[in-house]
């Protein structure tokens, strides 16, 4: 897959999850950026009403606009709040809540995190909350604190990153509100956020972080990125 510097999926993404074989992450990052992006609902529209013309070969109907109901039993276990939350929560999720203003979640996500968020903090100043969604994938949120910077990094397989509110960028550009970011095994970057960020990240592999002392925590990442895995399954 490359990169779509557009910041939209690709026609084949689409396409794929038109046909149901993406893993369930997938599905759900796509399902909230088709809420926050018109461009990409239309297209998922005419891609699936094409689809639906070719099992039926007969009238198509108008194809619906609501994915909510994407994930309504995909989250098997909870995930509890810590008493050192960095960005506080409701005791039923549809916002997140950053610095002076709260964000409102897409359904399918409000759905994901429904039942808490705890989050962590990392170093650089970015904070991370998982979700159990299945078992190829690990889902998180990302919080970058104003001025914060990630260390260097490749990826091992994808990953899906969906701007949900603020900006962050990297040397290939500037990512916002709605941006839907996809970097592979060919892709090395360090994702900086002047102003803070917060992101919905889908992954299939772990990172491997490639300058500075970073470079020590890669054995752990792996080990971690392998447990949360065996933790979903």
């Amino acid at each position: 897959m490359n990169i779509d510097l557009d910041c939209h999926p690709t026609t084949e993404i689409l396409n794929k999850y038109v046909q149901g074989s993406l893993p369930t992450g997938w599905n759900v990052v796509l399902s909230a950026h088709l809420e926050l992006c018109q461009k990409c609902r239309h297209e998922y529209g005419d891609l699936e009403s094409a689809e639906v013309l070719s099992w039926s070969k007969g009238p198509v109907e108008e194809v619906a606009n609501d994915f909510s109901d994407l994930v309504s039993n995909i989250i098997q276990q909870p995930q509890h709040a810590a008493a050192d939350t960095p960005l506080p929560q409701e005791s039923s999720i549809t916002e997140i809540h950053m610095l002076d203003h709260s964000f409102t979640l897409p359904r399918v996500l409000a759905k994901a995190a429904n039942d808490g968020l705890e989050w962590k903090k990392l170093a650089g100043g970015i904070n991370q909350a998982k979700v159990n969604i299945d078992t190829e994938t690990q889902c998180e949120f990302i919080y970058m604190s104003p001025g914060s910077q990630t260390p260097m990094h490749r990826h091992q397989g994808n990953e899906i990153t969906l701007v949900l509110d603020g900006s962050f960028s990297d040397a290939s550009g500037t990512y916002e509100a709605a941006d839907f970011v996809i970097r592979n095994s060919e892709d090395e970057h360090q994702p900086v956020s002047e102003e803070g960020c917060l992101c919905f990240a889908v992954l299939d592999s772990p990172l491997t972080f490639t300058q500075g002392l970073a470079r020590l925590f890669n054995p752990i990442n792996r080990f971690k990125f392998r447990k949360t895995i065996a933790h979903q399954s």
